[in-house]
């Protein structure tokens, strides 16, 4: 028996496979695109993030292996800040602060000593605290009598590739605290502290 000719076209069409991929690929590209950017983004917040670390870090240790501390040595550590935060531009989205925090002799509480600002694109405060203040420290770190740390705060404004989709912008905020190794560098560069990058 001999099926009707629209039923025999119906199963030809339903057993004709030509353009099955390009199909596929249409319903695979949209969320292989999303995928694609949406992992891009997430590796570009932990590569800045990183790179705000390793700038908290670096400047952190390079202060402290200082015997004196100046405004146009500090000035010269912080010229570095665009080659260590690359591909990412730091001058225009970051802040800087360097500070001291020392406990005076005969003293307990630990004080901002000096503070110097690196200033940016939007304004920020130092979690520490600021010159003259009683230091605001990280829990778990106690400073004895005459005991100097040198903290480098970073604050870096992360600016996502596509805004929206998985991450807003935001800032991100890194701190590294060093013991000065070579002086005690405990006198203030300067008054007011601000520094150009």
């Amino acid at each position: 028996m001999k099926r009707p000719i629209l039923v025999r076209r119906i199963l030809d069409l339903w057993r004709n496979d030509d353009g099955i991929a390009a199909i596929e690929a249409a319903l695979l590209l949209p969320l292989l695109l999303v995928t694609f950017i949406g992992c891009t983004e997430v590796t570009f917040k932990i590569w800045s993030t990183q790179k705000a670390e390793k700038l908290a870090v670096t400047i952190a240790d390079v202060v402290t292996q200082s015997q004196t501390v100046t405004a146009a040595g500090l000035e010269e550590i912080v010229a570095a800040t665009d080659r260590i935060m690359e591909p990412f531009e730091f001058n225009n989205d970051g802040v800087i602060f360097i500070s001291s925090v020392y406990v005076p002799q005969d003293e307990t509480v630990a004080v901002v000593n000096w503070q110097c600002k690196v200033e940016g694109s939007f304004e920020a405060l130092s979690k520490l605290g600021a010159a003259g203040d009683d230091a605001v420290l990280p829990p778990g770190l106690t400073l004895a009598e005459r005991d100097n740390v040198i903290v480098a705060e970073i604050y870096y404004k992360y600016t996502p590739i596509m805004p929206g989709l998985m991450f807003d912008e935001a800032v991100i905020y890194r701190r590294a605290l060093f013991k000065p190794r070579l002086g005690a560098l405990t006198n203030t560069p300067g008054d007011p502290c601000t520094l150009n990058s």
